[in-house]
């Protein structure tokens, strides 16, 4: 009897003892579908988090569906690992780092999107790469003179936390004609703290304890296309099939929701077609150079972040912004990118699709190493 290949979800599951099944979180909808995905596939799937890993015995308690239930049981080591493990507090714990780094030498590119980014490292990645044009200025927080020096400098600054997400933390300047700077600064998922300093240096200086705390990037702000009025960006959602080829599963726009500055959807923004949210913005004759831009942008990250880490990945979230000459910039690349369960545009067939192609690149690189 051929054995199935067994593919590793790894996430931070709970199992609720009393109703028997997984408890509810995020992320359940979505694993849920990739392991019922891999089972039609023809493989076997589950997920686990690391606290369920015996590196000694190399088995692993985790859990998979059967009989439209979830059920839980003890697996040998997987053939592939897609690591789906969004919780950077879990990603920090000490007790699991040495069980993390010890699969990652043991499965090399086998693990596939392991671990985060973090925004620096992005940003030397690509500086180096032919996309650098393309990227915002950006400087690593070292003191408060040389924030207030790049405060200065440019009429839009971002203040971004070097391991955030959600938009979370990021503070906005703005430097006013009269040297003054108003900021935004996103607290919490709904609370943004509003306010004025009188220069630069007075603005830096209202976070310096932030600033203690935390590692931080300053990134120049592009004036970028707006949707009435709310800031908006392109999402490209980057996955590797069952050939091992990078596809672009989804292109949307993110809008910011009305008195935001930043437009996670996790966070509020809203998911809108690229044509009536950016490209409306332009000339007709200019439609179509743009929205090639940016997916011709968008492959050139995926090369130069590979390049960069000396990895594969399988899937990449690239985040780029349109400014109002049509010039395409880079905002963000995430490892760990957001794949709703349901589509607020109808499109449900590019959900499955979103959820079916780390399935089958799971499977081509089982059977590659086979």
């Amino acid at each position: 009897m051929v054995q199935r290949p067994l593919i590793g979800i790894l996430d931070s599951p709970r199992w609720d003892e009393r109703h028997q099944t997984l408890r509810e979180t995020d992320q359940t909808a979505g694993i849920r579908r990739m392991v019922e995905i891999a089972q039609s596939l023809g493989a076997e799937a589950f997920v686990f988090g690391l606290r369920d890993v015996d590196l000694k015995s190399k088995q692993i308690r985790g859990f998979s569906r059967l009989d439209d239930r979830w059920v839980a049981r003890v697996y040998p080591f997987p053939d592939v690992i897609y690591d789906q493990l969004v919780s950077r507090k879990a990603e920090r714990n000490q007790a699991y780092r040495s069980i993390r780094q010890a699969l990652s030498a043991a499965y090399g590119e086998r693990f596939f999107n392991d671990g985060f980014f973090d925004k620096w490292q992005i940003y030397e990645w690509l500086r180096r790469s032919p996309v650098r044009p393309h990227v915002p200025e950006t400087i690593r927080h070292r003191s408060l003179a040389q924030a207030t020096a790049f405060v200065t400098r440019h009429p839009v600054t971002f203040l971004k936390p070097l391991h955030g997400s959600l938009g979370l933390g990021i503070v906005r300047f703005a430097l006013d004609k009269d040297g003054s700077v108003s900021y935004e600064w996103k607290r919490s998922r709904d609370g943004i703290v509003r306010g004025t300093a009188a220069s630069p240096a007075e603005a830096v200086q209202l976070f310096r304890t932030q600033l203690r705390r935390r590692s931080y990037i300053w990134q120049q702000g592009i004036d970028l296309v707006a949707f009435d009025g709310r800031p908006v960006d392109v999402r490209i959602l980057l996955q590797r099939d069952g050939t091992g080829a990078w596809k672009r599963t989804k292109m949307f726009a993110r809008v910011a929701r009305s008195g935001d500055f930043t437009s996670n959807l996790a966070a509020g923004g809203g998911a809108m077609p690229v044509d009536r949210a950016i490209l409306a913005a332009f000339p007709e004759g200019a439609k179509k150079r743009v929205r090639a831009s940016i997916r011709r942008l968008a492959e050139a990250v995926a090369e130069a972040v590979e390049a960069g880490a000396g990895r594969t990945f399988g899937e990449l979230g690239i985040d780029l912004g349109v400014d109002r000459r049509g010039f395409v910039w880079v905002i963000e690349v995430n490892s760990k990118p957001r794949k709703a369960p349901a589509s607020a545009s109808g499109r449900d067939d590019l959900v499955e699709l979103s959820f079916r192609r780390p399935m089958e690149y799971a499977l081509f690189l089982a059977r590659r190493s086979s």
